[in-house]
């Protein structure tokens, strides 16, 4: 009888997560499939904020969207820029407050960094044969690294690229 009720509890809550990961799978197809690689995405963001970007994801709600957030060049505001997927344009935007890697990374040390998003993307693209679908910073010690999904072939793969922008799969 226990036997029973894992499996009914291990299958209920699998179905539980099939509609996180269809939603996910969606959301890479539709990133993968963008006019606007997520590289351009976070150029068009910097540029608007003159300062660098921290984070990129696309989201596939709304006939979909490239969303990066962007430390401005005085390290004082964090801003949410919203790119059209198709156009390459700053559709919109939405101030951020700071969030928990900056209250364990300076936005100093981020900004110092020898590697940016952008190269690191790129190195992360390399390393895993495919194209970038999201990236964020993340913290090593006291300097930046990032986290990378790129989706290939093979499916989506982590990909960690360091301050140096050696770049490694997980």
């Amino acid at each position: 009888m226990t036997h029973k009720l894992a499996l009914a509890a291990a299958f209920a809550l699998g179905a539980a997560f099939a509609p996180l990961s269809a939603a996910y799978a969606d959301s890479t197809d539709a990133a993968r499939n963008a006019k606007v690689t997520l590289t351009q995405a976070v150029q068009a963001a910097e540029a608007k904020s003159g300062g660098k970007a921290t984070e990129v994801e696309f989201e596939d709600d709304n006939g979909g969207r490239w969303e990066v957030k962007a430390l401005s060049a005085g390290g004082d505001k964090l801003v949410e820029y919203y790119v059209d997927p198709n156009s390459g344009q700053v559709t919109g935007e939405e101030e951020q407050t700071f969030e928990k890697y900056f209250t364990l990374l300076k936005p100093e040390a981020f900004q110092k960094a020898t590697t940016q998003l952008a190269a690191a993307v790129a190195a992360a693209e390399t390393k895993a044969s495919g194209k970038a679908v999201s990236a964020e910073v993340e913290r090593d010690g006291e300097v930046v690294s990032y986290e990378i999904d790129v989706a290939t072939a093979d499916g989506v793969k982590e990909v960690r690229v360091d301050a140096n922008g050696v770049a490694t799969l997980n």
